[in-house]
């Protein structure tokens, strides 16, 4: 498993639009990627789960990734949220 923790950088969070982004870029890698939020935690392949955890502006998430590309996914996805854009 390969964990990251990253700070939120955009001014909206992720908020619907963003959210979706993250999901469609998750699912272009085969490994279980799941976002942890404090005690809650999502799949970043799904929207409505992902939504449901309320990630605003500098929040502090965890990415895990595990599957057979999760260290390419973990790196990407690291990327992409701290380049995040409303």
């Amino acid at each position: 498993m390969t964990e990251e923790t990253i700070v939120v950088p955009n001014p909206t969070g992720l908020h619907t639009r963003p959210a979706k982004n993250l999901v469609a870029e998750a699912k272009k890698f085969e490994s279980d990627i799941t976002i942890v939020l404090g005690e809650k935690e999502a799949s970043a392949k799904s929207l409505l789960k992902l939504m449901k955890l309320g990630i605003s502006q500098n929040a502090s998430i965890q990415l895990k990734c595990e599957g057979s590309d999760e260290a390419e996914a973990a790196a990407a996805l690291k990327s992409f949220i701290e380049k995040l854009e409303d």
